[in-house]
């Protein structure tokens, strides 16, 4: 019975991890080489970097060279900021109508 509370908090914190980024997973590909990112991307990436906690940056980039972002801040789990920032990044990848997947990068 005294292990009952334990094994619940382990519970809970195992269910709050976020999804790895794309970049975490593939560090070495082209979409996570800020070097190459145009200036618009780069300057969205900065002030990303000054958000609140529960953040993600989900980020396009098509054979033509454009970019298309989307982030998400102050959400309630990781989970969620995620989905968000994937969603804002592909509305703007499809209203362009260009090929183009959004991979999370932070």
């Amino acid at each position: 019975m005294k292990y009952l509370g334990l094994f619940s908090i382990l519970i809970l914190l195992v269910g709050c991890e976020s999804t790895p980024s794309f970049c975490e997973l593939s560090p070495d590909s082209d979409l996570c080489n800020a070097k190459t990112y145009n200036p618009a991307t780069q300057q969205a990436l900065k002030d990303f970097e000054l958000r609140e906690k529960y953040k993600a940056f989900a980020l396009a980039q098509t054979a033509d060279g454009w970019e298309f972002f989307g982030y998400a801040e102050g959400y309630r789990s990781p989970q969620k900021a995620q989905k968000a920032a994937l969603e804002q990044c592909q509305k703007r990848v499809d209203k362009h109508e260009t090929p183009g997947k959004c991979e999370l990068i932070r």
